[in-house]
């Protein structure tokens, strides 16, 4: 229990991390890709107009100075492609693909008197493009007129190869956080959860002896009360029916004091046998005895037997679920009701099915059912300790099986065991 709690929290602890890191992983990734993206637009508008400042027009001729452009080493990734009104075409000396330059809506774009800046390509193949128009103005008139446009390229493999490597980086420092994380999770939650430990294990010990130590007084009064009603000469009616009442009270703290010992046993994570239980046999045994108990509260068992096969687990221990469960359904069933038995192999699972018609189980109630010491509404008015279907579903999973309830109130309750069995053939050949 304590090492399923101490995961439980050490994931809950390191899922937690996880969201916080994934968060931040991806922040710190956009705003390192915005901040690349804008600083590349930058850059280039910047070459840009270096570019627009260099294409001068001598004697009606378009010119492009490169002396003032030679000096600069920014220069040495950036294609360049201009385009005047008279038809003259720049080109840098390192161009690049059709496709990239010249961009044709870009050119529309600054030939309409708009900068712009455009993506063309994808994954290694893609490029940051800014097209600038290209202004004259006439001194006499001073307004001053598109006469052409620059267009600069720039790779943006560079920032895709930085955000890639912050990305890988960010990843191993994320894993690697989350492992210590992990480690370090697993020894807080163990010193955590060692003083709520330490005072389960006095709380078991305390269980355990005292169901024990109880045991030997308990018999004692009860000797003692069924002495009174044994005796030759008659008791005074009142002694008596104190007597009565003893008796019925230590039967009734008898069985708690039992429910407490076997639950010390199950605390205490004792293995059960393991032994070869004929199915058939154990369902007879169950139904005789099921038999029994629906009598003593006037019901009657209809019992429908369809399984076969070998359990591999505690035959002391599956009687016990089992009458558990018949004792439940008897204590419920109203007068004159049938209570059912239905025990059949699917596969290899062993279902059995105990119903009765009794006032059910409230939707509130069932989620608590198998819960110790809960006892509903129904039960608060009979007897009983409230331990039986804890101790119930102790058995169930103690054999690899499940135990269930299905229930409507005021039409009765159906319990569910399931357990896993060997076909008949598998024993046979074990023995063999």
């Amino acid at each position: 229990m304590f090492e399923r709690a101490r995961l439980r929290l050490t994931a809950w602890y390191v899922s937690l991390l996880a969201v916080i890191l994934i968060l931040f992983d991806v922040g710190v990734l956009s705003i390192m890709d915005r901040t690349l993206q804008a600083d590349l637009a930058d850059d280039l508008q910047h070459k840009a107009a270096q570019a627009s400042a260099a294409i001068v027009e001598v004697g009606g001729s378009t010119y492009f100075d490169k002396n003032q452009l030679a000096n600069d080493p920014g220069w040495a990734d950036v294609s360049l492609f201009a385009s005047t009104s008279t038809g003259s075409v720049i080109q840098s000396a390192n161009p690049v693909s059709s496709s990239v330059l010249p961009n044709r809506t870009g050119m529309n774009m600054a030939m309409s008197g708009h900068a712009e800046l455009t993506t063309v390509g994808r994954g290694r193949r893609a490029f940051a493009v800014f097209s600038e128009p290209i202004y004259s103005r006439d001194e006499v008139s001073g307004h001053s007129a598109v006469v052409g446009v620059v267009q600069v390229a720039r790779s943006l493999q560079t920032v895709t190869d930085a955000i890639s490597g912050l990305s890988t980086l960010l990843l191993a420092a994320s894993v690697l956080a989350l492992m210590l994380a992990f480690f370090g999770g697993l020894w807080l939650a163990g010193r955590t959860l060692r003083p709520i430990r330490e005072s389960l294990l006095q709380q078991k010990q305390f269980v355990s002896d005292a169901s024990h130590e109880l045991r030997t007084p308990v018999t004692v009064i009860r000797t003692a009360a069924e002495a009174i009603l044994r005796q030759r000469h008659p008791a005074d009616a009142r002694v008596r029916q104190m007597a009565e009442d003893i008796v019925s009270e230590s039967i009734q703290l008898g069985s708690l004091v039992e429910d407490l010992g076997v639950l010390a046993v199950a605390d205490s994570r004792a293995v059960m046998r393991n032994e070869p239980v004929d199915v058939r046999a154990l369902m007879a045994a169950v139904a005789e005895s099921g038999r029994i108990r629906a009598a003593a509260r006037n019901a009657r068992l209809e019992a429908t037997l369809d399984a076969e096969g070998v359990i591999e687990g505690d035959p002391v221990r599956l009687r016990q679920l089992f009458g558990i469960l018949m004792d439940n359904a008897a204590k419920f069933s109203p007068p004159d009701t049938a209570i059912e038995l239905r025990a059949e192999v699917v596969g290899q699972r062993l279902k059995v099915a105990v119903t009765d018609h009794g006032p059910g189980i409230s939707a509130d109630e069932l989620p608590r059912i198998f819960e110790r010491f809960y006892r509903g509404e129904a039960e608060r008015q009979r007897e009983g300790s409230g331990l039986g279907l804890a101790i119930a579903q102790w058995i169930a999973e103690g054999h690899g099986g499940v135990i269930a309830v299905r229930s409507v109130e005021g039409q009765g309750s159906e319990f569910l065991v399931e357990l896993p069995v060997r076909s008949k053939a598998a024993s046979d050949g074990d023995g063999g």
